[in-house]
């Protein structure tokens, strides 16, 4: 299985900044960015930006917790985001913890 480089975002700072910092991850030799919900940004709204960004890279969740939003509204979360970057986006999905959910 072939080693996939990845880095967790959003990177330190405002999101309208990282444009350039995801550019030199690509060229530094990552390959995937991956988002989660613990704190600050939603897992989406990151990936969306890097998406538009740098189409070099992979983009994923890990992990979305299954409880914070309705059917609906995940379903149509991920539906945009994977119309956004086509074949590159994977979706983790999980119960989270009490202290993300509630």
């Amino acid at each position: 299985m072939p080693v996939r480089p990845g880095m967790t975002v959003p990177l330190p700072g405002h999101l309208h900044a990282q444009r350039d910092k995801l550019v030199e991850l690509a060229d530094m030799g990552y390959t995937d960015i991956w988002s989660a919900e613990a704190d600050g940004a939603d897992a989406f709204t990151p990936l969306a930006l890097a998406a538009a960004w740098e189409p070099r890279l992979r983009l994923g969740t890990a992990i979305v917790p299954a409880y914070t939003r309705s059917p609906a509204c995940f379903a149509q979360s991920v539906a945009t985001l994977a119309d956004a970057a086509p074949g590159r986006f994977a979706i983790g999905i999980g119960s989270s913890s009490n202290v993300i959910v509630e």
